[in-house]
């Protein structure tokens, strides 16, 4: 097997290229790491285009600046200048990325590593935020100040945040103590500096409020949280699910959205899930399912907007085994409606088998 695109660490680093061979070495890497995804060379779909809304290497650039900015200081509260632009380059770069036009499929997949969740997590939840401001119809200047809040938003847990990667089997009370305090700690820390929008500042203050009003620092509700801030409650939580957490397996990214569509008017303004059920995929492009009549494939389109029923390219059926010739499934199409995706990440038989 072939790497059809880089691979990146936690914190922002090429960890394998594209074109690279999977051989013991790399897979034991990939192992270590901990890299929840990767994307293979398929002849059988090799005219499947898998477009990611923010590339690879540019939601790398953000974790790598965030990455910069924790070793210069953050930690103590501290913010540089020259880590701080490598964090405005990587979001104005995120920001870039959607326009003139938004093309391809919002990233489903979350951090497998504790290590990770530090830098890279706060980079995934800037670029769906980023691709929900979109949809909502903000301007490059407005998905920036969005991006940049999501970014920052975990600035005030200093070094409480390193006490939860060291102690991540077990969440002490000390660090249970800090995380209502974040919020408001990270919003003191940005306003030291000329740099940061009202609109930034408060998104990272409000965060974590909900729209029924059982969030914190002051339990908002409704439409008196800023709408920033009630973007990246969705998108954080997503990231969340899909992540390994103490004590818990990430869920996958269909089990995730089923929990931000159940608490639709409850955690989560309606309107903003109603976009993310529409952009973020159930079934990602590339990601080989088991459908409930037997068939093996790769999804060739996730079919967004029509949640859930994606078209899948059937390499493997029960009644010829492996085929020499995939065919395409549109489980959008009445005729297939009696069709559902069973199993995701099947192992799908290659050719050769």
């Amino acid at each position: 097997m072939v790497l059809g695109r880089p691979v990146y660490s936690g914190n922002g680093y090429v960890l394998l290229d594209s074109g690279t061979e999977l051989t013991k070495n790399s897979l034991l890497a990939l192992a270590k790491h901990r890299v929840g995804e990767i994307f293979v060379r398929d002849s059988r779909t090799a005219d499947v285009l898998v477009h990611p809304m923010i590339a690879p290497e540019v939601e790398a650039l953000a974790a790598q600046a965030l990455w910069r900015l924790d070793a210069d200081g953050l930690a103590n509260g501290t913010l540089s200048d020259e880590p701080l632009n490598h964090v405005e380059r990587s979001i104005n770069a995120m920001a870039r990325e959607l326009f003139p036009e938004a093309l391809g499929e919002a990233c489903v997949t979350g951090c497998l590593s504790f290590e990770d969740y530090k830098f890279l997590q706060p980079a995934k939840v800037a670029g769906l935020c980023i691709c929900i401001g979109k949809s909502v119809g903000y301007d490059i200047l407005e998905l920036a100040e969005l991006g940049m809040a999501a970014l920052m938003m975990n600035v005030g847990y200093g070094l409480a945040q390193s006490w939860m990667m060291d102690q991540a089997e077990i969440l002490t009370e000390k660090i249970n103590q800090e995380i209502p305090r974040h919020p408001e700690r990270g919003a003191e820390i940005l306003k030291q500096y000329g740099r940061f929008t009202p609109g930034t500042l408060e998104a990272v203050l409000q965060h974590h409020e909900r729209w029924d009003g059982s969030g914190y620092p002051a339990r908002l509700e409704g439409e008196d949280i800023a709408p920033f801030a009630r973007i990246i409650a969705v998108a954080d939580t997503y990231y969340e699910m899909v992540s390994r957490r103490p004590g818990r397996e990430p869920y996958m990214p269909h089990e995730a959205v089923e929990f931000i569509l159940a608490y639709s008017g409850v955690l989560f303004d309606p309107e903003l899930v109603r976009i993310v059920t529409r952009l973020v995929p159930l079934y990602p492009t590339g990601t080989t399912v088991r459908v409930n009549t037997g068939e093996l494939g790769i999804i060739s389109d996730a079919n967004l907007g029509h949640i859930g029923r994606p078209v899948v390219r059937v390499c493997f059926n029960s009644e010829s085994g492996t085929l020499a010739k995939p065919y395409d499934m549109n489980l959008a199409e009445p005729r297939h409606q009696h069709r559902l995706v069973e199993t995701v990440n099947a192992h799908l038989p290659l050719l050769e088998e």
